[in-house]
């Protein structure tokens, strides 16, 4: 993975010289926080980053992995979905489903399926997911008893989808009590449908919490804390040049909404998805108010390529260029465009289908996530204003 950042310091820079004195403070601070919280292990999301847990998650894939069929069907809601619908679009997998909302025509679409020939996973903490119980139970009327043990049942001990497990002898992996969902990506909950071998995820651990990168790590997060409190920024903006990590920046969008949207902190998450926004927001990106970072995402050696003949162009220098050429163009423009403009942004490239790229970013993701609500003062790990929602729901229904 590579990763760097503009526009830090510059002369041009949004940052005066009493909030770059600040910048050097909040760097030390942040390497405070850091290894505070990778000490405390506050949430067991910490708790995932180490061998032995992810030696355990590898013996649950390899006791899984016989008896899972050649369809996967996950079920589940926001945190519970998003890493393994992210890992399974950066890798091409197109015999991976996911149900992640009441949406009839989605549910027409997928109970119309031959179920039988399907694993299907059932994710939710709570075990009481209002979403992801409805969906369950259409499942198992369209499935039938004589299929029941296509069911995979993720959810902590004692919930109502754990119980079922049991009464029905159903497959069952817990999801501990204190894993917040948006950070459970590399537990089972992202991981146990997938074959990314152990190596590689520790590997991809080890390299964003390594001495060289940690710093890489600090300085950023210290650098985006300044900007939120020193200048206009408010709104953090993702723009995604590859359409495999689509949902990567909606995953992202949650991680960051969920856990800094507390006590009137505002560092808002949008997901733009280009060059196809470069014909629309982009104008507002460019010209509106100057209150939004920017991160700059893009798959790099990609294999996948058409080569564009003159016999389908209007555009003589277009002539046997090809596809990828015209993009990275495109995306060199933009990044060009901001830095002539000053604008505060960072590029982030990653390979293709090496999950190891992808891991590494989804613990650079939640580690700095952590690093901003630290330093905002905000619990990163609960989301009190989506549980009011919750309770008045079922209020309504009753």
């Amino acid at each position: 993975m590579q990763f760097y950042t503009e526009s830090i310091l510059g002369k041009k820079s949004q940052l005066n010289k009493f909030s770059k004195l600040k910048y050097i403070e909040y760097i030390s601070k942040c390497e405070q926080e850091l290894e505070k919280s990778l000490n405390n292990k506050e949430n067991f999301f910490f708790n995932t980053l180490s061998s032995h847990y992810q030696t355990s998650v590898e013996k649950n894939k390899y006791l899984l992995k016989k008896k899972l069929k050649n369809k996967i069907l996950i079920v589940g809601m926001g945190g519970s979905v998003l890493g393994a619908k992210t890992i399974a679009s950066y890798l091409g997998l197109d015999n991976y489903f996911f149900l992640d909302d009441l949406s009839v025509y989605d549910i027409f679409n997928l109970i119309n399926k031959d179920l039988k020939n399907f694993s299907i996973f059932i994710i939710s903490k709570s075990g009481n997911t209002l979403e992801t119980i409805i969906n369950f139970n259409l499942l198992i009327k369209k499935i039938g008893k004589k299929f029941m043990k296509n069911f995979i049942i993720i959810s902590q001990r004692n919930t109502n989808l754990h119980k079922f497990a049991i009464n029905n002898n159903l497959i069952f992996f817990e999801h501990n009590s204190n894993l917040s969902g948006r950070y459970s990506v590399l537990s089972e909950v992202g991981l146990i449908m997938f074959s990314i071998n152990k190596k590689e995820i520790l590997n991809a651990i080890q390299f964003v919490i390594s001495k060289k990168f940690k710093k890489i790590l600090i300085k950023n997060t210290a650098f985006l804390f300044t900007l939120m409190k020193f200048s206009k920024v408010n709104q953090h903006v993702f723009l995604i040049y590859s359409k495999e990590l689509l949902n990567f920046g909606y995953w992202h969008q949650q991680l960051l909404a969920e856990s800094i949207g507390k006590d009137s902190m505002d560092f808002t998450p949008w997901v733009s998805m280009c060059p196809k926004d470069n014909h629309s927001i982009m104008q507002l990106f460019l010209g509106g108010k100057k209150n939004k970072f920017f991160s700059f995402l893009k798959i790099v050696k990609n294999k996948k390529d058409y080569l564009l003949t003159k016999n389908n162009l209007l555009n003589k220098n277009l002539n046997n260029t090809k596809l990828s050429k015209v993009i990275d163009a495109q995306f060199n423009a933009t990044v060009n465009v901001f830095k002539k403009n000053n604008i505060p942004h960072r590029v982030i490239l990653i390979n293709e289908k090496k999950p190891k790229d992808l891991i590494s970013l989804f613990v650079y993701s939640m580690l700095e996530t952590v690093l901003l609500c630290k330093m905002s003062r905000v619990n990163p790990f609960n989301q009190p204003a989506v549980e009011s929602i919750k309770k008045e729901t079922l209020r309504i229904l009753k």
